[in-house]
This record gives C-alpha cells, sequence and structure tokens, in this order.
C-alpha cells in the first residue's frame, strides 16, 4: 500500500507542474483576422475571415487550408471550434480555415442565369467567382500565410452546388470538396452530369457528400444519384464518398467535420504511443502525406513524454532516437532542443549537448533551462 500510495502522489505532482508549466505558458487562440481584397474578376472588394491554429505564431509549420463558401452563415465558433477539437483528438490535421462573406449569393451560386416559377432570376456568376477563389483569393493567402498546396472547398446548400461545379470545372481549385446538402437540381448540371463524370481528367481528387436523413428529397435522390454514378463510371482520379447524418435535416451543423472525418479516415493513431510501437508508429505517421495529402506530426508533447520517460529508464539509444524524431518535427521549439541536449549530455557527448542548448537559446534567446545548463557545462572539469 506504501508503494502505491507513493506512486499516486507523484503522478499528482507531475500532473500539478505540468499544469503549471500550462499556466505559465498557456497556448491562447488567436483572433480572428478580417480582410478585404478587391477583385477584378467579380468587380468588386471582397471580405472574407481568417482563421490560423492555435500555436499558429510560434512555429514554422505549414497548414492546409479550408475555403468555406457562405462564410457569414458557415464560418462561426461552433465550426471552427469543432475542426479544432477533432485535430486535437488526432483525428485530422489542423487547418488555416478561410470564410468567404458573400455579397450577393444567389448571383455567385450557379454558372447560368435561372428563372424560378415565381420569376425572379439567380445565378449567372458561378464561374466569375471561381475565378476570383483561384487567382485571386488563394494566392493571397498563400503569400500572406504558410500554407501547404493542400485546399479544401466547403460549400452548403446552393453553394454545396457550386463545390460541385467547380471540381468538374476546375479540379485543380482543391484536393477536396466536401458539399453538404447540396442543391443539384439544376437543369444544365443534370443534362450534362454523365458526360462531366465520364470526361473527368481532373487527377486525384476526392468528393465528399453530406446530408441529413431527414433533407429535402431533391437533395437526398439526386446526391445518392451522383454518388451512384461516379461509381458506376470509376473516373480515373474522382474517388467520392457519402455520408447521412442520422437524425438530421438540411445542412447538419456537423455537417464538415464529419465530413472531413470520413475524408481522413485512416489517419488517427490509436494505440498509446510506446517505446516498442515507437518506429512502426513513425512510419504511419510518416505515410500520411502518401496517403491523405497532407502532412502530420505525432504530437509535441507526446514524443517528449515517451523520450523523457526513456532517458529516466536510461534507455539512451532509443531515447535519443524519439528525442531527435522530436526536434526534427518541431524546428522551432526550445524545449526540444534542451531535452536533446540533456540525452545527449547523459550519453556523455558534450559537445553535442551544448549545440542543443545553444539551439535552444537561438530560438527563444533568455530560455531558463538552456541558460542554466549551459552555465553548468561550463563549470564542469572536463576530462
Amino acid at each position: 500500500m506504501a508503494f502505491t500510495r507513493t506512486a499516486l502522489l507523484l503522478v499528482g505532482t507531475l500532473a500539478l507542474a505540468q499544469a503549471a508549466a500550462a499556466q505559465q505558458n498557456p497556448t491562447l487562440p488567436i483572433p480572428i483576422r478580417a480582410e478585404r481584397l478587391v477583385s477584378a474578376k467579380v468587380g468588386e472588394t471582397r471580405e472574407f475571415w481568417v482563421s490560423v491554429p492555435d500555436g499558429y505564431n510560434e512555429s514554422t509549420e505549414k497548414f492546409p487550408v479550408i475555403y468555406m463558401m457562405d462564410g457569414e452563415m458557415n464560418f462561426n465558433s461552433g465550426l471552427i471550434g469543432g475542426l479544432r477539437h477533432a485535430a486535437q483528438l488526432g483525428e485530422m490535421p489542423e487547418f488555416i480555415i478561410v470564410g468567404i462573406r458573400n455579397t450577393d449569393r444567389g448571383k455567385d451560386t450557379f454558372p447560368e442565369e435561372m428563372t424560378f416559377g415565381d420569376g425572379t432570376k439567380d445565378g449567372g456568376r458561378a464561374n466569375q467567382y471561381l475565378d476570383f477563389l483561384r487567382e485571386e483569393l488563394m494566392p493571397h493567402i498563400a503569400a500572406a500565410y504558410r500554407v501547404t498546396d493542400y485546399r479544401v472547398l466547403y460549400g452548403t446548400s446552393s453553394t454545396g452546388f457550386t463545390a460541385v461545379h467547380a471540381l468538374f470545372r476546375n479540379p485543380d481549385l482543391a484536393n477536396a470538396y466536401v458539399a453538404v446538402s447540396a442543391t443539384l437540381a439544376v437543369p444544365s448540371f443534370q443534362s450534362t452530369r454523365n458526360a462531366l463524370i465520364g470526361a473527368y481528367k481532373g487527377g486525384k481528387r476526392h468528393l465528399v457528400l453530406v446530408m441529413g436523413e431527414h433533407d429535402y428529397p431533391t437533395v437526398v435522390s439526386l446526391n445518392g444519384a451522383l454518388k451512384e454514378k461516379i461509381g458506376q463510371l470509376s473516373p480515373p482520379g474522382l474517388s467520392c464518398r457519402l455520408r447521412v447524418l442520422a437524425n438530421a435535416g438540411h445542412v447538419p451543423a456537423d455537417a464538415l467535420v464529419e465530413g472531413l472525418r470520413s475524408l481522413f479516415q485512416g489517419w488517427k493513431i490509436t494505440e498509446p504511443l510506446t517505446a516498442a510501437n515507437f518506429n512502426e508508429t513513425r512510419a504511419q505517421v510518416d505515410r500520411r502525406l502518401e496517403k491523405f495529402g497532407v502532412r502530420g506530426n505525432l504530437a509535441e508533447e507526446t514524443l517528449r513524454d515517451l523520450g523523457k520517460g526513456l532517458l529516466g529508464e536510461k534507455k539512451m539509444a532509443k531515447a535519443l532516437e524519439v528525442l531527435e524524431y522530436r526536434a526534427a518535427c518541431y524546428p522551432r521549439s526550445a524545449d526540444a532542443q534542451v531535452d536533446l541536449g540533456d540525452a545527449h549530455r547523459q550519453n556523455g557527448k558534450v559537445d553535442q549537448a551544448k549545440t542543443s542548448y545553444e539551439r535552444a537559446l537561438a530560438l527563444a534567446p533568455g530560455h531558463a533551462g538552456a541558460t542554466a545548463k549551459l552555465k553548468e557545462l561550463a563549470q564542469t572539469p572536463k576530462n
């Protein structure tokens, strides 16, 4: 019983120490950035909002981007929080999220002008709108933010159709298209749908169709028919998944998160990281780029805990392997360099330890741990 109580006290002390460190150096959410861009393609100034992952400012990492149409409806704290939470759970990568505000949604939705039964008209500017995304907005985001080449285009209801239209008009606009409750009853699309699928030559692209179990009948039937036809014709490189969310109606609130979970099925590392499975898990992570088109690292704290645990067990070779991998994955982490220096020092490699501590100071001038350990090295007599 004495051992059990001691162990529990040790765990509690470690937890409190980690909580105290987190309070001293919290990773706070980064405020939304509101921007405007003058567009020659649509002949007006367009407003958009940008959300970057927590810790963006402290890293050099590049991120994939979600371009979210219907920004004033879809770009909200609930949806963004859901994406951030799913990424923290390891279910998908972190994204930069760009919400595009509508000016005239009706015009930008359909490529041709449509006349409804009551005589009102919509559409006619979708192609110009997509050109704005491809030739103006996306280059601006790539220049202003650290982004990878991986992009997701997200649309809901009528802009869900716009996402599908974009896939066949400009496949290279995005790597993946998530169309939620897409309104596909557009005469020109229905009359050319099979030909568009058959003639597809856009390379590796993914279409994810999401709808509610109780969605509109035309949405249910036409989205199902599109999925079925893509499956039948099997155009090279094009995949299509259909998600029907239980007890949901038109444009379910969790549709984007569920669509991305479907797209990144197999991304999550399901087993806790240990010395025994480190090499296998590392290989699985390193295959993410080939499989999904997006890089993804193991969480830094996971690598830290494993590496320092191995150091405590005097398993030097494995500890060095883990901590070197951590430092390579997180090149701007001063703490990673300090821990790597500790491993070199315990392994008798004083020069390599000094180099790691100096790198930590270069990354974080005044870093207390690196400063103290360099001072210790300087005061240690050389053999």
